[in-house]
């Protein structure tokens, strides 16, 4: 639904704000001249690459910047106050009561040893809230964000929870002392489409309910589409076009805004029109497989209970085939792909490796197994050393993989230029790279080995959407080059659309369908297949 956003008098008014970051080569300007105005039940969108400014903005906003970091210029009124006027003592008050934060990462946000009851009271507490009316605030406000039981939830600690439910408890906290803007820092990115679906549901209520207004920072479009009344496209600093959502989506102007629309990946775009040409045995074939992921130890009298996270699951990946493995967190994907590669160990079932059985095989055997199947991670910083450059984790690789001395150097930069970067990122450490040259370096190295198979965990979901298309069509080539099978494990519909050739859905450990693209996503047999597709975020039917 688009609002009338048009007020009086916006609660959020920001004036050619201007940020600066103190380097030792010189300043760099990572906010140039933003600009924008923020009604009251106003859900503006703040869209843009990564480097763009989206978060350096919504930082400085809530006067969180750190040192180098400086707002250089401008003004953010709140009610009509300059907040970069006030004092820290005076910006303590109005942090968390007058504007608050929900951040990315629920994990990260939340104390791990405090119960939840207690970091949802010391927001309050911190505002002078008695403490007997903060404990029956938290539990009234963990009511409203939707979860259940809430008497119970206040007790538990945060790894009690899924990832859904911990970004409500954030959303609770950021709410607890009736702020008038919410500040929602990429709030769904990590999450799946059904949990997604509900947090967007939530906001619009406590927009709808409170009169919250939200600035929504973002590069999904589908979620803008579907959530906010206004966008504001962000390019290098500064903002390249804003308006209406409708009309920027449907009619954008500026060069920018019309390439990342035509990069997001749509539910109604072309299936794969090329199939796997190969009828020989499967490079990767499961067999009924159990993992039992129950780690207690068994007592005197009886063994603990097995818990299976993967519950019977058989699939196969032939060569030049990209096998979609999609699903909730917590229905055993990830178990699933450790265990293929030797992380977790099976209580039942095989994995044939070109027809081999993984549990009996000897060294050697092993050896050649461990080249053929390769990992691609969802972090591309956290799975690089950061205390190695690219080329020396190439060369790690490529001697693990048993490439002579003599040419390992030469065989590193051939890598680098097959995933379009060149020897002069050789000598370069991880932080100097973006996120999409640090995949690009993660899949180098998972083809040192010259694999038959890569498993591939949520490679693109951390990327934008202009760098996850560049990764998808680099995905291709080497595919299209190498006859390389791929799992590719997501839960990003629209993505698996445009990259699978089957697909195969799991649920509770175990798989509830799998069929050709075409088939899951035209005509889905199981309940659960049609809930996934239906919770997807679709920008051309929000834009109808």
């Amino acid at each position: 639904m688009i609002r009338d956003t048009t007020s009086p008098a916006p609660v959020l008014r920001v004036e050619d704000l201007q940020v600066t970051f103190d380097l030792p080569d010189g300043p760099l300007k990572a906010v140039d001249g933003v600009s924008f105005d923020l009604a009251p039940g106003q859900i503006l969108g703040i869209v843009g690459e990564s480097g763009s400014g989206k978060s350096v903005t919504s930082k400085a906003l809530m006067r969180m910047l750190r040192h180098p970091g400086r707002v250089a210029g401008g003004r953010i009124e709140l009610h009509g106050r300059d907040v970069l006027a006030l004092g820290e003592k005076d910006m303590l008050d109005v942090r968390g009561k007058e504007i608050a934060m929900i951040f990315q990462d629920p994990q990260a946000a939340l104390n791990p040893v405090m119960r939840i009851k207690d970091q949802i009271t010391e927001a309050m507490r911190i505002h002078g809230v008695e403490r007997d009316a903060a404990a029956r605030r938290a539990i009234e406000l963990l009511e409203k964000v939707g979860i259940p039981n809430p008497e119970e939830a206040a007790e538990k600690f945060p790894h009690q929870f899924s990832g859904g439910m911990r970004q409500r408890v954030v959303i609770a906290i950021a709410l607890a002392n009736d702020p008038a803007v919410l500040i929602a820092d990429e709030p769904t990115t990590a999450l799946d489409v059904t949990i997604q679906a509900q947090i967007l549901d939530l906001l619009r209520r406590l927009r709808d309910d409170l009169g919250i207004a939200i600035v929504f920072i973002t590069h999904d479009m589908g979620v803008v589409a579907e959530l906010c009344d206004d966008v504001v496209v962000m390019y290098k600093g500064g903002i390249v076009e804003r308006g209406p959502v409708r009309q920027v989506l449907r009619s954008p102007r500026e060069p920018y805004t019309i390439g990342l629309m035509s990069a997001i990946p749509k539910m109604d775009s072309p299936l794969r029109n090329d199939q796997p040409t190969a009828k020989a045995a499967p490079v990767l074939e499961l067999q009924g497989l159990r993992v039992n992921v129950n780690t207690q130890r068994r007592s005197l009298f009886r063994a603990p209970a097995p818990f299976y996270a993967v519950d019977g699951v058989s699939l196969h990946v032939a060569a030049g085939e990209t096998l979609a493995l999609v699903g909730e967190s917590g229905c055993g994907k990830s178990t699933l792909s450790r265990t293929i590669v030797g992380i977790n160990r099976p209580a039942e079932g095989k994995i044939l490796v070109h027809g081999k059985d993984i549990a009996h095989i000897d060294a050697e055997e092993e050896r050649a197994v461990t080249r053929a199947v390769q990992y691609v991670f969802q972090d591309p910083y956290s799975s690089l050393n950061p205390r190695r450059t690219a080329g020396q984790s190439l060369e790690e690789a490529l001697s693990i993989a048993g490439v002579p001395r003599r040419d390992i150097r030469a065989r590193s930069i051939e890598l680098l230029n097959r995933v379009s970067l060149g020897p002069e990122h050789f000598d370069r450490y991880p932080w100097a790279f973006s996120g999409g040259q640090r995949q690009r370096i993660g899949i180098a190295r998972a083809l040192a080995s010259d694999p038959q198979l890569l498993i591939l965990d949520e490679p693109v979901s951390a990327l934008d959407v202009s760098i996850q298309a560049q990764i998808l069509d680099l995905l291709r080539e080497l595919q299209d080059e190498y006859g390389l099978a791929y799992l590719f494990i997501s839960h990003d519909l629209a993505v698996v659309r445009e990259i699978s050739h089957r697909v195969a859905v799991m649920r509770k450990g175990k798989i509830v369908e799998t069929g050709t693209t075409a088939e899951v996503y035209g005509d889905p047999q199981h309940e659960y297949t049609r809930t996934l597709l239906a919770a997807t975020p679709d920008l051309d039917k929000a834009m109808a």
